[in-house]
């Protein structure tokens, strides 16, 4: 299956790569067509709430890896304020937080190269690091992953406010990791 880099991708992403025998990242295709590319949604304390990391000039035919990112505006702030309001009770976050904000602080130019060190790490912490990713120069063949258009079931793990809205499984795998930190691995081990 082909899989677009998200920033963050969700759960349900990990888990159709973990049962894949070889997943491919695609490092061309035009940057409007995922939605997620620049955005991930995370659990809230009031509502689910999306994140955005503010490119400058994308355009329809723009290719994902020629993507900057905006640093004139103040997104690196507002997703830590947000990443410690939503998650900074949960078991898990001081012990991962600095990493992906060291990595957000080193202000990366290029959008793909950012999703790319965050997917790197964000795998190696959750224990999925032996996933075989290999990399596609374009986005030609048949299937790619699109949560939105399948039906995922995501077995449930206490989150943070869970006492208010029950489980919600469509967020970033930020929320696992941060809930379960190294028993995300067991998580994975799970039959799906």
């Amino acid at each position: 299956m082909n899989l677009i880099p998200d920033i963050f991708p969700s759960i349900q992403w990990f888990i159709v790569a973990k049962q894949q025998q070889n997943s491919y990242l695609l490092q061309h295709f035009s940057a409007p067509n995922n939605k997620y590319t620049n955005k991930y949604i995370i659990a809230g304390p009031n509502q689910l709430q999306t994140l955005t990391i503010p490119v400058i000039g994308a355009t329809k035919s723009a290719d994902f890896s020629h993507v900057q990112i905006d640093y004139s505006q103040k997104w690196i702030r507002e997703h830590k304020n947000a990443l410690q309001t939503a998650y900074g009770k949960s078991p898990f976050f001081e012990y991962y937080d600095y990493r992906i904000f060291d990595i957000f602080d080193q202000q990366i130019p290029e959008l793909s190269t950012l999703n790319q060190l965050l997917l790197v790490l964000v795998t190696k912490l959750i224990g999925l690091e032996n996933i075989n990713f290999s990399h596609l120069m374009s986005d030609n063949s048949a299937l790619i992953f699109n949560s939105d258009k399948m039906e995922i079931s995501t077995p449930q793990f206490s989150q943070v406010f869970d006492d208010r809205y029950g489980f919600r499984p469509k967020v970033s795998i930020l929320d696992l990791l941060f809930n379960l930190g190294p028993l995300c691995k067991d998580y994975f081990q799970a039959e799906f």
